[in-house]
């Protein structure tokens, strides 16, 4: 018989028994009348000749066995057999199936939602063609005080590498750029995250449009044709999927755009949180236009403003290339090409671009996975402290089963069916409560955590699913057929040993996580009080971008985008109810920050050091409008324009480690290297302004200066407008309404008060503390049922005993004090160990808290006080209740 049909038959014989029992009934009816029959024609009587054919088949019932042995099928048939007695069994136990399968339930579901986050983000292959052979191309800049920063690209670096290289199949170059999408002239502008780049991306990347086609390298050239590619979401969003706009004309800003194509669904790059925050890509791009070099971009090494991405090509020589020997290579072709001066400070360096995105969230997401299996540790102890309880209530059943016959290995195979069976359920419930659970902790860091358009369910997470439900069936199998080997044996002091030391790891998980949630709790107050530098209250935030025509041009038309800026912000200074209104290009805490080189006149450094300093460009009242306490010199006024002396403020910071104090820094000169024009004469400080957290409410406020917009303009600028009222959103009607007056094609966006921005710059924070305290609260209510469960056993098991105490005299206050003390010895151990085991783990939080230690005494022993509450609070309940025992009721029992 061939393969196909042994399979055939088998299947047959699995899923269609009742036939084939039939059949074989019929068949074994068939032979044995035949029997029979030849027995009566020999002579024998009909009684004769049915007891011998009974004799010549040694028993009907044995061929039947034999036959069904011989299907191959007696394996399966008796899973399936445990498996239906199993649902029985949960079905006449609904207390003992409901605890278990909710307290699986729970631990699965957290454990699988944070699984499926790690796998998206860290796991899972970028949606790319050979994603492992592309890499982030960094400029590796050693600082004076030995850090290395990883810098972007100039366009004459990106022209040199992509033209001297052989370690590429294809590069590419990328710069965020804002975009105002309409689809006529006159057509309300919406405002989407847009790049430009260099058309080689999407050959480094694999991606092709799914609809039209992507650009070409004759149209990324100077005055090539404007043509524009669009999401797939943009185009169902806001062009109802229509394949007729391709080739039609969009318009982005005031420009007119031909759309060539539409990306794959689901493409989105770059996006925003698996880059560097200064480089201000959106949350999703949506929009894709050529990056054009002039001819004198080819020279430029001094804007750094590019990020660069290339694929490794498949040979070099007689290998495959490496990252490192593209690194080499590249750097080769850097030395040709800077001062001699900066070659020891500067290097290329390859990052993986899965490495890129995951790096800044790696560690953390390591961690809230490592505190959910302390959460699943839990759940496990406690389900198998329950299903140990249920084999001491089930033993005369298994005690009969044996006394028929079973052998110990088909009553433990019993057993690990049963509990197969509601560890599936189990499972089922928590793919349900993970697939809900992904959506919640995704809803706790919107934008901010990378890759997050790639999380969701895939072979990976079913898997890790199906190996947790088996790897617990078969766990909690053994410890109940270990159970009922010792009930047998009248072992009940080990079994009732075993629970404890269950409880005792539920106490010491549960308070292990107690400790880390509340020290990341301490943490988060502490960051919600650092005073940043300024008043986030009663303030609106709203970033508004002037439409460009080809590239932006400050030289040429920087005091048009001055001038409207001034306007808008006087206009809405003089309306009622407006306290102040001003402007920065980079809001504080918003994630974006800009460096730029400063050297104060008459300074004397050593060879090779270059001071650097954060630059705000503001206008208006900005120090009024954020708040920011002038501690020396004055603010900006009308006499700090273009037509005026070039002016600057500077920070504390700065003024203290330049020039030793605020006052002696007024009136001193600095020279930029961050102007616009060449050859621009020295700032000279006219003020000096309080410390301002830019980056971090937890990192040291760098060294800062701010320049006047009238001088260094910008086309994109955030406005600051405080209110008199609470609700400064109240404010944002006219906000619109001027904005759309003094210049109707500008656009607004990432509009929100400042007090959100502040509260969104904690977002990371604020997802660790809100995770592990959720877990902390979930492992210390297993922990509580745990011991419950273990004491009102305990209670049952010594029912006659405490009756006979009672009825010796014993009070019932006795009785508690002699449980409350057999439970709180218990906690006790499990406190100790636990408190033990916080001071090795908490340690890895470190990096994740600020103005808290990590073995900070308070905390643990507020955490090991709680536990201990909660443990005289779960031993009491039981206890209490074993006190009021009628002793003639447990007496009459036994």
């Amino acid at each position: 018989m061939n393969l196909a049909a042994l399979l055939r038959r088998r299947l047959r014989a699995l899923f269609r028994r009742s036939a084939v029992e039939r059949e074989m009934n019929n068949e074994l009816a068939f032979h044995f009348e035949l029997e029979k029959q030849e027995r009566m024609r020999a002579g024998a009587s009909s009684a004769e000749a049915h007891r011998a054919a009974i004799h010549a088949f040694r028993g009907v019932d044995h061929v039947k066995e034999a036959y069904r042995d011989a299907r191959g099928t007696r394996p399966l048939e008796n899973l399936i057999q445990d498996l239906r007695y199993g649902v029985r069994i949960l079905r006449r136990n609904p207390l003992f199936a409901a605890a278990a399968v909710t307290t699986l339930g729970l631990a699965l579901g957290a454990a699988l939602a944070v699984f499926n986050v790690v796998n998206g983000v860290l796991l899972r292959p970028l949606p790319y063609r050979d994603p492992e052979r592309i890499n982030i191309i960094w400029l590796a800049w050693r600082w004076d005080d030995g850090n290395v920063s990883q810098l972007p690209l100039s366009s004459g670096s990106y022209s040199d590498i992509e033209r001297d290289s052989r370690s590429f199949d294809a590069m590419a170059a990328f710069r965020a750029w804002p975009y105002a999408i309409a689809e006529s002239p006159d057509a309300e502008r919406e405002a989407v995250a847009g790049a430009r780049v260099t058309p080689a991306l999407f050959d480094v990347l694999g991606v092709s449009p799914v609809v039209g086609r992507a650009f070409t390298r004759a149209e990324a050239v100077p005055g090539g044709p404007n043509v524009a590619l669009i999401s797939h979401d943009l185009w169902q969003r806001k062009f109802g999927g229509s394949r007729d706009i391709i080739g039609k004309r969009i318009y982005l800003g005031d420009a007119p755009f031909t759309l060539t194509g539409v990306m794959p669904p689901g493409f989105a790059f770059p996006r925003g949180a698996e880059l560097p925050a200064p480089f201000q890509f959106g949350t999703r791009t949506d929009v894709w236009t050529p990056l054009v070099f002039e001819s004198s971009d080819v020279s430029n090494y001094g804007v750094q403003n590019l990020v660069a991405v290339g694929k490794l090509s498949e040979r070099c020589g007689t290998g495959r290339c490496s990252a490192s020997a593209a690194q080499a290579e590249l750097t080769t072709v850097l030395r040709r090409n800077i001062p001699l001066n900066d070659q020891p400070k500067s290097a290329y360096k390859l990052v993986s671009m899965a490495e890129q995105a995951a790096a800044r969230v790696r560690r953390p997401l390591l961690i809230l996975l490592g505190a959910v299996a302390f959460v699943l540790a839990i759940a496990a102890a406690n389900v198998t402290s329950l299903v140990i309880g249920r084999v001491h209530a089930r033993e005369r059943e298994l005690a009969v089963r044996s006394a028929l016959g079973a052998a110990r290995g088909r009553l433990a195979r019993q057993l690990v069916t049963e509990n197969l069976v509601l560890c599936l359920l189990g499972m089922a419930v928590g793919l349900t409560l993970a697939f809900w659970g992904t959506k919640v902790v995704l809803l706790l860091v919107p934008g901010s955590l990378p890759r997050a358009d790639d999380v969701g369910f895939d072979w990976r997470v079913l898997s890790v699913a199906g190996l947790l439900a088996l790897i617990a069936a078969l766990g909690f199998g053994v410890a109940a057929a270990y159970a009922a080997r010792l009930r047998f044996t009248r072992a009940a002091v080990s079994v009732s040993r075993t629970r404890r030391v269950l409880v005792m790891t539920e106490v010491a998980l549960s308070l292990i996580l107690l400790i880390g949630a509340a020290l990341l709790t301490r943490s988060f107050i502490s960051l919600q009080q650092v005073r940043p530098g300024f008043d986030p209250s009663n303030a609106l935030t709203a970033r508004v971008t002037i439409p460009l025509v080809g590239r932006p041009q400050p030289l040429v038309d920087g005091a048009r985008w001055s001038a409207t800026f001034d306007h808008i912000i006087a206009r809405l200074a003089s309306a009622p109810g407006i306290v102040a209104a001003g402007g920065v290009v980079t809001l504080p805490l918003s994630g974006a920050f800009e460096n730029g080189g400063v050297r104060p006149v008459g300074k004397v450094y050593e060879n090779g050091r270059n001071p650097s300093a954060q630059v705000q460009i503001v206008a208006g009242d900005y120090f009024g409008a954020a708040r920011i306490r002038l501690v020396a010199g004055r603010v900006f006024d009308a006499s700090d324009d273009q037509s005026g002396r070039a002016s600057m403020i500077v920070n504390r910071k700065f003024a203290r480690e330049h020039f030793g104090s605020e006052a002696d820094a007024l009136g001193r000169e600095v020279t930029a290297l961050f102007e616009w024009a060449r050859d621009r004469p020295p700032r000279v400080i006219v003020g000096v302004v309080d410390d301002v957290k830019t980056v971090s409410l937890d990192g040291d406020a760098p060294p800062q200066v701010y320049v006047p917009l009238s001088q260094l303009p910008a086309y994109a600028l955030t406005l600051v407008v405080r209110v008199s009222g609470a609700d400064p959103l109240a404010a944002l009607p006219l906000v619109r309404q001027t904005v759309h007056e003094v210049h109707s094609s500008a656009t607004l966006k990432e509009i929100r008060t400042f007090e959100s921005v502040v509260a969104d710059s904690l977002a990371p924070q604020r997802f660790n503390m809100t995770l592990i305290a959720t877990f902390a609260v979930l492992a210390l209510v297993l922990a509580f049922v745990g011991l419950y469960g273990v004491l009102a056993l305990m209670v049952a098991q010594r029912r006659r005993e405490i009756g006979v105490r009672l009825a010796l005299g014993a009070t019932p206050a006795t009785v508690v004090r002699a449980l409350l003390g057999e439970g709180l010895r218990v906690v006790a151990v499990g406190v100790t160990i636990g408190l033990a085991g916080a001071l090795a783990v908490t340690r890895v939080l470190s990096s994740m808290l600020y103005g808290v230690s990590a073995t900070d005494g308070s905390v643990f022993a507020g955490a090991a006080a709680f536990v201990g509450l909660v443990a005289v609070l779960a031993t009491w309940i039981p206890a209490r209740r074993a006190s009021q025992v009628d002793p003639r009721t447990a007496l009459a029992a036994e």
